[in-house]
C-alpha cells in the first residue's frame, strides 16, 4: 500500500499502461524499482487520478488536497468502515493482499509470477544478481485474468471457488 500511496503522476507510462512503484522494502539502500503493467480496469482507474491530479495541478497520484501523498493508514480506516457499514467480520489491508495471493494461487498463478506482481521480498542469489527479467507480460496476464476474475464475483458467478458472500449482520434494534 505504501508503495502505491508514493506514485507520482510521472510514474505512469500511458503508452504501455505500466505504474512504476518503488520498493523500499527489506535492507536495501536504494528502493527497487517495481513495474506494474495493469490490466484494462486498472488503467482507466489510474487514467481517472491522472486527470484528478492535473485538476489540482498535483504530480501525486493518492491525494486528497493535491499537496501532500495520502496518509498510509486512510486506505486501512475506509475499509474499517466498509465493514461497519455492511456487519461483517473486520478486516484489513494485510487481510485484502493475503486474500490476492491466495485467490491468484487459486488461479494458477505461479509462485514466481505472485512474487513479483505482488513485489514480495525477492531474494537469493538467482533474484540478486542474474534474473533482470522484469515479468511484465506474465504479471498483465495475471491482472488480467484477476480482473475477469473480481467481474465474476460481482455477477455472483463463484460456483468454481470458495469465495462466500458476505452476510450482513441482523439488526438489534
Amino acid at each position: 500500500m505504501a508503495q502505491l500511496l508514493r506514485a507520482k503522476v510521472s510514474d505512469y507510462d500511458q503508452e504501455t499502461e505500466t505504474l512504476r512503484l518503488w520498493d523500499k522494502k527489506g535492507k536495501r539502500i536504494t528502493p527497487r524499482e517495481h513495474l506494474l503493467p495493469l490490466a484494462p480496469k486498472g488503467a482507466a482507474i489510474v487514467e481517472k487520478l491522472l486527470a484528478m491530479a492535473k485538476k489540482k495541478k498535483s504530480d501525486l497520484l493518492f491525494s486528497s488536497n493535491g499537496s501532500t501523498p495520502m496518509v498510509e493508514t486512510t486506505p486501512g480506516k475506509r475499509v474499517f468502515s466498509i465493514c461497519q457499514v455492511m456487519g461483517c467480520e473486520a478486516f484489513d489491508l494485510r487481510d485484502i493482499r493475503r486474500t490476492c495471493e491466495t485467490m491468484l494461487a487459486g488461479m494458477g498463478v505461479s509462485k514466481d509470477v505472485r512474487a513479483q506482481l505482488l513485489s514480495h521480498g525477492l531474494s537469493g542469489v538467482q533474484a540478486a544478481h542474474y534474473d533482470r527479467y522484469e515479468y511484465i507480460t506474465e504479471k498483465r496476464n495475471a491482472l488480467e485474468a484477476w480482473e475477469r476474475r473480481l467481474d465474476d464475483i460481482a455477477k455472483g458467478n463463484t460456483s468454481d471457488s470458495n469465495v462466500l458472500p458476505m452476510k450482513r449482520r441482523k439488526s438489534l434494534s
